[in-house]
């Protein structure tokens, strides 16, 4: 029988609450910076330190909530998950470090 070591569970675990309340801070219309680019299929799509203004939120289960912002680059939508997220602003004389 083989058992998980408790704190690679609490890890998983910390990290899906934290995303969770980060996606649930941030209402749409906010605007998010990310912590590095986002490549998708070897091309990038999201640019660091640049401010995305959040257009949705996707909720399908508690571990892919996931925040919907437009691409400069491409100029599709593209899904962006909390965990990525290193700034936000919810007006413009606030800003939330994550």
């Amino acid at each position: 029988m083989c058992a998980l070591k408790p704190e690679v569970v609490d890890i998983g675990t910390e990290m899906i609450l934290e995303s969770h309340q980060l996606w649930m801070a941030i209402p749409v219309g906010s605007l998010v910076q990310l912590e590095a680019d986002l490549i998708e299929h070897n091309h990038k799509v999201l640019t660091r330190g640049r401010l995305y203004e959040v257009l949705a939120k996707t909720d399908l289960s508690p571990c892919h909530q996931m925040f919907v912002v437009q691409s400069e680059l491409t100029r599709e939508l593209v899904e962006l998950h909390p965990g990525l997220i290193c700034n936000y602003l919810d007006n413009p004389t606030e800003t939330h470090y994550v």
